[in-house]
């Protein structure tokens, strides 16, 4: 019997840093509002992409991926900027020390994250899927969609039941927990009393 796979490094590093965003916490009514709406569209994207994904079978054009070829990975990145603006504020300097440990993170994902997925997973679906996968690539853009949807002549339609399958509903569920643990950070967060909250 195989052994699970752990998880690596990059992947600590995040959840680390994640959790750091989340205990420096200093929000505000009017930005976690935005914020949280934010959320709330990036969930919508996201199940939106995965009631249209059966993976490793065909080259997904339909729904989202008609926009873009990665919404799932957009959808990840909007509600990341969600819980970043709902988390800090630009009236103290918790809240400025949040907004600029975010913008560092926005940096890493796009100049290291993204180019090594992106890398490993497009040779996969080239190797797997061919001249399928180099159609969609020469008409639908890597990340930020295009405003009119490429039609591609595939039928697919959204499913619940796919939405089920890729085990989408922790994902959501975990960002309602994030949001709640940044708008009651004052009660559990020993950064969030140690850090400096005055302008």
């Amino acid at each position: 019997m195989s052994e699970s796979k752990g998880p690596s490094p990059r992947q600590i590093a995040l959840y680390a840093s994640a959790v750091v965003l989340v205990a420096l916490a200093d929000p505000r009514p009017t930005t976690f509002a935005i914020g949280a709406a934010l959320v709330a569209a990036a969930c919508a994207l996201r199940i939106w992409a995965f009631g249209h994904l059966e993976k490793n079978r065909g080259v997904i054009t339909t729904g989202p991926y008609a926009h873009s070829r990665n919404p799932a990975y957009l959808g990840s990145f909007v509600a990341f900027l969600g819980l970043a603006l709902a988390a800090g504020n630009a009236e103290t300097t918790r809240g400025r020390i949040v907004w600029g440990f975010a913008l560092v993170l926005v940096a890493v994902f796009f100049l290291s994250y993204l180019p090594r997925k992106f890398r490993r997973e497009y040779r996969r679906l080239s190797e797997r899927f061919g001249e399928a996968a180099a159609r969609h690539a020469e008409n639908v853009p890597d990340f930020w969609p295009r405003f009119r949807p490429w039609r591609s002549g595939d039928a697919r339609r959204f499913s619940w039941r796919r939405v089920a399958d890729n085990h989408e509903w922790p994902w959501g569920i975990g960002l309602a927990a994030i949001l709640a643990a940044i708008w009651f950070v004052d009660l559990w967060s020993p950064l969030a009393v140690a850090a400096p909250i005055a302008p």
